[in-house]
């Protein structure tokens, strides 16, 4: 924040000016990046809600299955599905546009979006069924529109317009330009990539950005393009003929699905705990091994809790079925009954296959495998701290856990955080850890949502797609509120996040 006068910088929370004494006004919300893409994803989210609803449950019933599935109509069962992926195209290219401070192309884009849009609405015919090999009846929405009694125009149009209006809206304010009126300094001192053209930037760097290609080559094919199968998540889609049941998938979820909620539970346990431990080992071990000054020592010790991470999950779920056996090849129980911790090897527990122990052991393994990771991280840091303030405390008395309490930890914090929150991104993905750990005899508390999604997808005797794709949908969203929710909560603790 800056002073309006004297253009000096204020604190977040300062009320007056130190340097000229005037009274600090609070900053006028002027990034309208936000407001712009949450407009063009609100018109993502209109474009998977109906345009044409059937408004008379007598009306047009189709069955699927034991259902009865009233009849709508939107891009999910549009005949052309190509108006559908360029509508989607349209949409990422406006978010581009709108990250790389291209407003105003924005705008073009957006409302090519909307053009399409209208087009597939009064154009294109739509179906029952979606796919060619046993269509049902073609109906055009502008004729369906004409019976008042029986269709009303969906949720999905009036959301469509909203999110139009909004990004356009959002696009015409020039957040440089504004920034640069504000603070009335000559462009020339401002930071290079604000006064670099982008098409300048691209010139530059081109070397690099040709180095980058493969992996956005790479990434575009395996992250993105799965992404337009999203439009499933609304459809009844067993491998042919998906027909559109708006969200009766994610109600269903919610109200009839006990073991998708058990799954849900077990997610958020195993994960969150998982992490939690995981970060918490690994800044322990790096603030022991930054206290050792034995060279050799800490470098051996580096390696051995290191090493883990390098094993594939396949040979350490191997690995530990055999060490944890209940039999006498079991080295953890031969241990124990030699300890006379249990009598005979019929009273030990088989700690992968019993509800009580499962979970612990789960956490253990992987504090064995993924500590070393977080410590190399957390060591890099480490060793860029200044030796000085480390001189400079110790002959101002500083004991060596004063030291780490005012010196070591406040510089990790940083490091914590980011591996934090990049993790956290991480949280609702958890699958081979416990798909290689679990069992059926374990499953009420192992089952998470990923395994969860591949039993319902490749074990189960009827095979539902589109409500696989819908959990999967529920899931990804979840990991995304996870993660600008616990940034936004770094930004306001600490003043910044990495999102």
């Amino acid at each position: 924040m800056q002073c309006k006068s004297c253009h000096a910088e204020l604190a977040k929370h300062a009320k007056v000016c130190p340097k000229c004494g005037a009274k600090a006004k609070k900053q006028a919300f002027t990034n309208t990046k936000v407001i712009a893409i949450f407009g063009v994803c609100l018109t993502f989210i209109g474009g998977l809600l109906p345009f044409v609803q059937d408004i008379d449950p007598t009306n047009n019933v189709v069955k699927i299955n034991t259902d009865s599935i009233e009849v709508a109509y939107s891009f999910m069962n549009i005949q052309q599905i190509a108006y559908w992926y360029l509508f989607m195209l349209a949409l990422v290219v406006s978010i581009v546009l709108i990250a790389i401070k291209k407003e105003k192309l924005s705008i073009i884009s957006t409302s090519v979006a909307a053009v399409i849009f209208g087009v597939a609405f009064f154009a294109s015919p739509y179906c029952e069924y979606v796919g060619r090999t046993k269509p049902f009846k073609l109906h055009n929405l502008t004729d369906l529109l004409a019976d008042p009694q029986v269709y009303a125009i969906g949720i999905g149009v009036y959301v469509i317009i909203i999110g139009v209006i909004i990004a356009i809206a959002g696009c015409f304010f020039d957040v440089l330009k504004y920034f640069k009126r504000e603070i009335k300094v000559d462009p020339r001192y401002l930071s290079n990539s604000m006064n670099k053209n982008i098409w300048v930037k691209i010139k530059t760097y081109r070397w690099f950005y040709l180095m980058f290609l493969p992996v956005l080559i790479f990434v575009l094919l395996f992250n993105y393009w799965p992404m337009l199968g999203v439009r499933f998540a609304f459809t009844d889609y067993i491998i042919t003929n998906p027909h559109y049941v708006g969200i009766k998938h994610f109600a269903a979820m919610a109200t009839k699905d006990v073991f998708f909620w058990n799954a849900f539970r077990n997610t958020i346990i195993l994960s969150v705990t998982k992490l939690l431990l995981n970060t918490g080992a690994a800044v322990v071990i790096s603030l022991l091994l930054n206290e050792i000054s034995n060279l050799t020592f800490k470098k051996t010790v580096q390696t051995i809790v290191y090493l883990p991470h390098f094993m594939s999950w396949v040979v350490v779920a191997s690995l530990f079925k055999l060490i944890l056996s209940p039999d006498a090849s079991g080295l953890v129980n031969s241990i124990l009954v030699k300890m006379h911790v249990f009598a005979t090897f019929n009273d030990v527990p088989f700690y992968l296959g019993d509800t009580r122990y499962w979970q612990a052991t789960f956490f253990v393994i992987n504090i064995w495998k993924d500590t070393g990771w977080g410590t190399i991280l957390f060591l890099a840091t480490l060793s860029g701290i200044s030796p000085e303030l480390y001189e400079a405390a110790q002959i101002d008395g500083a004991n060596r856990w004063s030291r780490m309490k005012f010196i070591t930890i406040p510089a990790l914090m940083n490091t914590i955080i980011t591996v934090f929150i990049l993790n956290l991104a991480k949280v609702m993905k958890i699958f081979e850890s416990v798909f290689v750990l679990q069992n059926d005899a374990v499953d009420p508390v192992a089952n998470v949502i990923q395994t969860y999604i591949y039993q319902k997808t490749f074990e189960a005797g009827t095979v539902n797609y589109g409500y696989t794709t819908a959990v999967g949908l529920f899931n990804s969203l979840i990991g995304v509120v996870l993660v600008l929710g616990c940034d936004f909560a770094s930004k306001k603790v600490r003043g910044r996040g990495i999102v």
